[in-house]
């Protein structure tokens, strides 16, 4: 087996045509909306080629309605993919798993989005009117680099 090295190794800086990657986000206020449980709030849109590192949801204002409400954030493919019916108490709620894997077995290819979908927020077991942020940490991986010529040279 043979090992190729690099050559000029932090000579030539990050490529200009580099993924860039952003945080995107939403506010959700379910107090301006008459909300009941399996109800779905697409909120985010996630074009093709996207990889969706991580999500996640901070609570602004926690849950008052009495309900025992519960929320999931998922996508079209897996509906709790992030976040598993967790009451909205904290200022964050927790993030079950990277993009990628989950216990309901679908998965996205490494995280990337094949085909355009939006993150969801679900309503679990009973309406809300907390005010929450959907966020995601996403990089754009359309065509990056296809047309790309080897920079760098091995030896």
């Amino acid at each position: 087996m043979a090992t190729y090295t690099i050559d000029n190794v932090g000579t030539a800086g990050h490529p200009a045509n580099a993924a860039a990657v952003r945080v995107v986000d939403m506010v959700i206020d379910f107090s301006e909306t008459t909300n009941a449980a399996a109800d779905v709030f697409e909120c985010i849109s996630i074009p093709a080629n996207t990889y969706v590192i991580t999500a996640g949801v901070d609570v602004l204002t926690a849950d008052s309605a009495g309900n025992s409400g519960t929320l999931s954030l998922g996508d079209g493919a897996d509906v709790d993919r992030y976040i598993s019916a967790a009451a909205p108490g904290s200022t964050t709620m927790t993030i079950r798993a990277q993009a990628g894997s989950s216990a309901s077995g679908a998965s996205v290819a490494h995280g990337i989005f094949a085909a355009a979908d939006t993150l969801d927020l679900v309503v679990g077991t009973g309406a809300l009117n907390g005010k929450y942020r959907v966020w995601a940490l996403t990089a754009d991986f359309g065509g990056m680099g296809d047309a790309t010529s080897q920079v760098v040279g091995f030896s």
